[in-house]
């Protein structure tokens, strides 16, 4: 396997791991709304974070799918159109909940909000860009 193919691999498992903990993070901003202000708050929470969830999910599924190149130039587009992607996705998913229920609209900014910190702190955070190599040391380096 190239050193491409590793790190494509590595950034592909590290950007799931991120979606992963939106979720674990949009079942606890659920649990807090319902303990705080009740039911309406909870569902709230819970669809404002599986917004910024499923969001995410497209955008990393479109931009890591299996079988994709790894060249660079192929990578960056993919991420780029997945973004755009998850533009829409969010976009929509908003109308949709705002246009057919009844929710608490602080409850769910704050569950979308949340998903958002994880992202950020997995950027600010994290490990650096694997694809670049950033933040990871090669077998030999000091």
């Amino acid at each position: 396997m190239s050193n491409l193919d590793e790190r494509f691999r590595q950034a592909r498992r590290a950007a799931f791991r991120i979606v992963g903990a939106q979720a674990c993070v949009t079942l606890l901003a659920s649990a807090g709304g319902l303990l705080l202000a009740g039911t309406a708050a909870a569902v709230s929470a819970f669809l404002g974070g599986g917004i910024g969830t499923v969001a995410s999910l497209v955008q990393v599924a479109g931009t890591f799918r299996p079988g994709a190149s790894r060249e660079p130039a192929k990578i960056l587009g993919r991420l780029f159109r997945g973004e755009a992607f998850k533009l829409l996705v969010t976009a929509g998913l908003f109308a949709l909940v705002l246009t057919s229920m009844e929710v608490v609209f602080g409850a769910m900014i704050g569950g979308f909000g949340a998903t958002l910190l994880v992202f950020w702190a997995a950027l600010i955070f994290g490990p650096g860009d694997a694809l670049a190599g950033g933040g990871q040391r090669q077998p030999g380096e000091k």
